[in-house]
């Protein structure tokens, strides 16, 4: 489960691989080519999920779906506010 990230500029964001599933859900994507990946190098393919991200210039994510949800409760924060509550949030002083 992978929630609430910000990936500004990176080549590829997050990628399932060897059979594993990944709900991707409130993430926002800058200028990230790959957002997301079934598969990477000579792993073999995982799935993929995606629910409520923001792709912004970014690629195409590849995501084929099939991934059940989590067994625990959590707060999920809009995707279009990450940038801001992560980089408010980060660095020198923020921690």
């Amino acid at each position: 489960h992978v929630y609430n990230n910000y990936y500004d500029g990176v080549d590829t964001g997050i990628a399932s691989t060897q059979g594993a599933g990944v709900l991707v859900e409130g993430n926002y994507f800058a200028d990230v080519p790959h957002p997301t990946l079934e598969g990477y190098g000579s792993s073999s393919d995982g799935r993929i999920e995606l629910n409520g991200n923001v792709f912004d210039g970014s690629g195409e994510p590849e995501a084929s779906g099939g991934v059940d949800g989590v067994p625990y409760s959590y707060d999920l924060d809009a995707a279009e506010d990450i940038p801001s509550l992560v980089s408010g949030g980060a660095g020198t002083g923020n921690i």
